[in-house]
């Protein structure tokens, strides 16, 4: 799939990603920022890689806004992303904060940030560039846009051995999925960065020093399992594994899925309540 194919998918997925995944990856998201905040220098210019609808440059807005308050100067906050729905979304969500000119959000892939070299204080990824199909691309992509020594951090799911919303989520599909489709699935790329000396590996070689990584964990809530499945079903993540399924085969695995679901909610009309695990690596650059 293009990186064009990509960002039309996360496009028509941003309505469902915003009501059902953001209260869930925003906890994370805003947590991520916050875990730095007090490391960056005064008026930061800041860059949200991946931004969503906007949940961790939420967080630096209000960062920035503070010291604005107290008497200095703000920075600003730059949120990317490139699927142009989703930065709508993320604008309409950070105009609340009435912030001007601290926050700007535009249009930029990752891979290829349209930024001059050492011209950020600061970047962060809350679950972006892990998934990107040129991950090596977006993690030095960071490190371009930062200065020598700027602050750079990235949230990345645990394996599922680690982290129940991954069994909760793949478990049943993987038991219903067809063979024919389940014998060709390669083997996910990011799940070599699951643990933290895999993904600080990947990290250093793109030009980062000083890695720390952290373990953070959550118990979070779907509003009911037919949420969930939606979710699942309409996420560019999993999709194309459905897309080789026929509508029978799919029809199998939406009922295993949401058995499981009900189950662990108590009902169809019940929330899915679910621990989620995930990494923390904050670095700088070289």
């Amino acid at each position: 799939m293009t990186s064009i194919d990509l960002s039309t998918a996360w496009d028509h997925h941003a309505s469902t990603y915003t009501r059902v995944a953001a209260p869930c990856t925003g906890y994370f998201a805003q947590s991520l920022f916050l875990s730095v905040a007090g490391r960056l220098p005064p008026a930061a210019r800041v860059l949200d890689i991946a931004c969503g609808n906007g949940e961790l440059s939420h967080a630096a807005v209000l960062h920035c806004l503070a010291q604005q308050r107290a008497g200095g100067a703000p920075g600003q906050v730059i949120a990317t992303d490139f699927s142009e729905e989703m930065v709508a979304r993320a604008r309409r969500n950070l105009s609340a904060l009435e912030a001007g000119d601290v926050v700007r959000c535009e249009v930029h892939d990752g891979q290829a940030l349209g930024f001059d070299a050492a011209s950020f204080d600061a970047a962060f990824s809350a679950f972006g560039i892990f998934l990107f199909p040129d991950r090596s691309a977006g993690w030095r992509e960071a490190a371009r846009v930062l200065r020598p020594g700027g602050l750079f951090a990235t949230a990345v799911w645990r394996g599922p051995d680690d982290n129940p919303l991954g069994r909760l989520q793949m478990a049943p599909v993987m038991m219903s999925l067809p063979e024919h489709v389940r014998a060709s699935l390669p083997r996910p790329g990011w799940l070599d960065i699951t643990t933290p000396e895999g993904l600080t590996k990947e990290v250093t070689a793109a030009g980062f020093v000083d890695a720390e990584v952290t373990v953070h964990s959550a118990a979070l809530t779907a509003p009911t399992p037919q949420a969930m499945w939606t979710m699942m079903h309409e996420s560019p993540l999993i999709r194309p594994l459905f897309e080789r399924c026929s509508e029978d085969e799919l029809a199998v695995i939406e009922r295993s899925v949401l058995a499981d679901f009900e189950e662990l909610a108590g009902g169809a009309d019940r929330p899915v309540r679910f621990e989620a695990s995930c990494h923390f690596l904050i670095a700088r650059r070289a």
